[in-house]
């Protein structure tokens, strides 16, 4: 009966009069600006009434964000990396910055933040409209970006912005607006490597937040929506008509006048120029951490979301560098090699078996570029490539007492009708072993070596040994390291070195042994990374001949006072000039050359090549680095040790499936011959692991010196004689 009466009651009601009434209430409320917000700011605050109970745990960030401290392996600091990239800013107060910079971001972000929860329904209907007619438009409040910044940035699911909802009604009860806009202010990202409103400041117009003009915090807070892309060095244009909405947004808030309005408005934009600061103690080290950590699941789930926890999480960065390492190889680069026209020097050394990097240098004058030679060059390696040529051969059975002709200008038909010349056009006519070919590095010899074991078992025992796949590709002229790839940097040498130091073993290099949160707690902590690529007994009969290099060879300016096996390279008119090396405790590679490339042919008053400079700081820097450790051997045995048999010099390869095509080339300063494999050419040895290729380069505001990869010369050379020119990579 009550159920009928209930019905009957509700048929009787004026629903016409109840819709109006309700609509009349809903335009109103539309219509009329304070009632929209506070109805719309007091339903964010239900909401977040409702969530609060739901919240996680939200650990304390009251504290400024902290500044990430790197540990060198001995336990000294390194250095800070702060929201300015290698450099610590420090963190601006809220209460010293000019009102119009506060409002400047605001305007940009969230211009109710002081009226609402933490959740802006208006913003989030906004940013959905906006969504359906095809424009991207951010409706997170100040607050849920920090939640994002802070607890859920590295999430991409669906229930994300719900849990930002949560963090965001947790932070709102327990912190006052204030401490988080400040917060806001030290963590957000700009752009170009500036974390933070101190770093932004000073990279993009040199001076300090309080000395902003209205303009000025108008082009850094439109900056926040897409830091990269509003990019004013590059779309100068974008940025302005950007900076131009913040300042309407500004003006329509009554926070600037309309005369100020007008005045910023019609303000240059005057950018400083890019920082190339000195960036502190070993900065080419420094950011090769940054660039690792980067790549570390441990920090976040996206490149973005670990560098913001990089540069604001205040973790203790224990890393691999070796301080007195370091400070020698400055050291020696600067008493050699440090006139303002000299050529640039880059060295790397790395611990064999282990892979810890000891020390990146990468070159004196990090102001001048912040481009890291020693780690993200190419270029091409010259003679240092032979003992690849070598590996490749003990792979396929062949003796390295074998004897070749090593008369200079002799003709190799696999590798084309010109003859091969040695360094200088030295003579080593009659029989030489191929042990003797490597440690007085002739190039004839390397040549017909290298034809008759194959182009690709060449390349694919680089590879193995950790030569990144892009460095080169299967063609003839990387016998004498003249490389048609991107080439090869110290670090990536040096690396393949260790393998002869760690009797086979290739270790993979890195620079973060461990990282600890601001509590102490391990977040993230290094597993060595290695497979074995050549034998022992095969390092061990290459290991023979490297030592002699030292002892008697091209490279006795490297020689430490205990065992190294190492070898020098020089490219042709002496444009690359290298010397690599390892004992079992540290491997170094040194490359000197210009970072635009030319002949080194009267550097105070000598030739660069592999066998001066590089050498000689290849001496100073082990020297320095093996203070303390004890002497241990290398391990040597005799090729009785393997299963092999003698080849000698050929008119024509004794392998014609792995004939060469030849294509001539310039390489750098050298012109090559540069050669590709047919298809079904010979067999390879399998690779232990899969083929590595070179990581992509960081984003730089430097620009990268040109990689000497070699431009094609073929039409021009056959004018005036047939056939190909053959590199003939001098060995010193």
């Amino acid at each position: 009966m009550r159920l009928a009466g209930l019905r009957r009651d509700l048929r009787t009601l004026r629903w016409g009069r109840i819709f109006a009434l309700t609509a009349i209430v809903f335009v109103t409320i539309a219509v009329v600006a304070p009632l929209r917000r506070a109805v719309t700011l007091g339903v964010g605050d239900v909401v977040l009434f409702v969530a609060s109970p739901l919240a996680p745990h939200t650990p304390d960030f009251s504290q400024a964000p902290g500044t990430t401290r790197l540990i060198a392996s001995d336990g000294s600091v390194i250095g800070d990396v702060g929201p300015d990239g290698i450099r610590t800013v420090q963190g601006v107060k809220l209460s010293r910055l000019p009102d119009h910079v506060r409002n400047a971001v605001l305007a940009a972000e969230d211009k109710n933040f002081y009226h609402h929860g933490g959740v802006d329904p208006t913003a989030i209907v906004r940013a959905a409209l906006s969504t359906l007619r095809g424009h991207t438009q951010g409706g997170s409040t100040i607050t849920q970006q920090l939640a994002k910044l802070n607890y859920t940035a590295g999430e991409h699911t669906v229930f994300r912005k719900a849990r930002e909802v949560l963090y965001a009604s947790k932070l709102e009860r327990r912190y006052s607006k204030d401490a988080l806009l400040e917060r806001y202010l030290n963590q957000v990202y700009f752009g170009e490597g500036a974390y933070g409103l101190a770093a932004a400041s000073r990279t993009f117009f040199g001076t300090t937040p309080d000395n902003l003009s209205a303009s000025q915090a108008a082009v850094i807070a439109g900056k926040i929506r897409a830091p990269e892309y509003l990019n004013p060095r590059t779309r100068l244009r974008a940025v302005t008509r950007r900076r131009n909405q913040v300042l309407v947004n500004m003006e329509r808030s009554h926070w600037l006048t309309k005369q100020a309005y007008e005045v910023a408005l019609t303000e240059p934009i005057n950018l400083a120029p890019p920082s190339h600061e000195g960036g502190g103690r070993a900065p080419h080290f420094v950011a090769y951490v940054e660039r690792e950590a980067k790549t570390l699941n441990a920090l976040g789930a996206t490149p973005a979301t670990r560098a913001a926890q990089l540069f604001t999480g205040g973790y203790k960065i224990q890393t691999t560098f070796d301080p007195k390492v370091f400070d020698a190889t400055a050291e020696s680069v600067r008493k050699r090699l440090g006139e303002p026209n000299d050529p640039t020097t880059a060295v790397a050394t790395v611990k064999p078996g282990d892979g810890a990097i000891r020390s990146l240098f990468g070159g004196l004058d990090f102001a001048k570029t912040q481009f890291d030679m020693s780690s993200l060059s190419g270029r091409q390696a010259g003679s240092s490539f032979k003992p690849f040529v070598y590996m490749a051969a003990l792979r396929k059975g062949i003796d390295p007492r074998s004897t070749f002709d090593g008369t200079s200008g002799r003709v190799i038909p696999c590798y084309g009708p010109r003859p091969v010349d040695n360094y200088a056009g030295e003579d080593l006519g009659g029989n030489i072993t191929v042990d003797d070919a490597l440690v007085h590095s002739v190039n004839v010899v390397f040549v017909d070596l290298g034809c008759q074991v194959g182009t690709k078992n060449v390349t694919q025992a680089a590879f193995d040994d950790g030569i990144p796949t892009d460095a080169t590709s299967n063609q003839g002229a990387v016998f004498l390291g003249g490389l048609d790839g991107k080439g090869v940097n110290a670090l990536e040498m040096a690396s393949a070195f260790a393998t002869f130091g760690a009797k086979g073993v290739y270790a993979q290099p890195y620079a973060i042994a461990k990282i600890l949160n601001r509590n102490g707690h391990t977040v993230y902590e290094h597993h060595v990374k290695t497979h074995r690529v050549f034998s022992e007994d095969e390092v061990g009969v290459i290991d023979s001949p490297l030592q002699r290099v030292v002892k008697q060879g091209t490279g006795t300016a490297a020689a430490i006072g205990r065992p190294v096996a190492g070898k020098t390279g020089t490219t042709q008119n002496n444009g690359d000039a290298w010397f690599i090396g390892t004992t079992p405790d540290l491997a170094t590679g040194v490359w000197v050359g210009y970072e635009q490339p030319k002949p080194m042919s009267s550097v105070h008053g000598r030739a660069v090549t592999g066998g001066s400079f590089p050498a000689q700081v290849f001496s100073d820097v082990m020297k320095a680095g093996h203070k303390g450790i004890p002497v241990h051997p290398l391990r040597t045995v005799s090729p009785d040790a393997l299963d092999l048999h003698k080849v000698g010099s050929t008119s024509k390869s004794a392998d014609t499936s792995t004939t060469p095509t030849t294509a001539t080339t310039v390489v750098g300063q050298t012109t090559t011959t540069a050669t590709t494999q047919p298809r079904g050419g010979a067999t390879t040895t399998a690779p232990t692991t899969p083929r590595t290729t070179r990581p992509p380069r960081p984003t730089t505001t430097s620009t990268a010196p040109p990689s000497s990869t070699p431009t094609t010369v073929a039409a021009q050379q056959e004018k005036s004689a047939p056939g190909p020119t053959t590199t003939t990579g001098p060995s010193g």
